[in-house]
């Protein structure tokens, strides 16, 4: 993500809403939400769009496709580990199968230790990751690594050890 980065960008719209995204950028088209690069779609198919009324996702058809260039690269990541909604469309940071199960893993993760997964996002990429909610996690440097890994370490063996040793003096 490059909040700052220009680059050109599909602008797909239907009756109701429009989203701006990379040619490259996925999202579910079609009945089965098959996940497709917004280049891929074609006018006539159909998107998903969030639904408040109805609570949940509704397919809308694509009316008009445009070019524009515009600032800002971003690949939306949720705490909620859903499909990311932006303008009101589902778009999404991965394949199906990995989104689907980030639906469970990402709010378990957020409620254990939430640091824990931003920790690891700072850790395996090379550029700051600008999150949905406004946080920004800069890169981590080796060192800066190794010393978020100690004391993360020793909080979980201190929970988890004292836990375990006043059960041991319970039996």
């Amino acid at each position: 993500a490059d909040p700052s980065a220009k680059a050109a960008f599909l602008s797909l719209a239907t009756a109701t809403a429009t989203v701006t995204l990379t040619p490259t950028h996925k999202l579910p088209a079609g009945p089965a939400k098959a996940l497709k690069q917004a280049s891929e779609v074609a006018v006539g198919e159909t998107i998903w769009l969030a639904s408040p009324a109805a609570g949940a996702l509704v397919q809308e058809p694509v009316h008009k496709i445009s070019t524009v260039v515009a600032d800002g690269l971003h690949s939306p990541l949720t705490k909620h580990g859903s499909w990311p909604i932006v303008d009101g469309v589902a778009t999404s940071y991965n394949s199906a199968a990995v989104v689907a199960r980030n639906k469970y893993l990402v709010p378990l993760f957020e409620a254990v230790c939430p640091s824990l997964g931003r920790l690891v996002v700072a850790a395996a990429n090379p550029k700051a990751m600008h999150y949905i909610d406004g946080e920004v996690v800069e890169p981590l440097s080796s060192l800066e690594l190794a010393h978020a890994a100690v004391v993360t370490l020793t909080a979980a063996s201190t929970t988890f050890g004292a836990r375990s040793s006043s059960r041991h003096r319970l039996s």
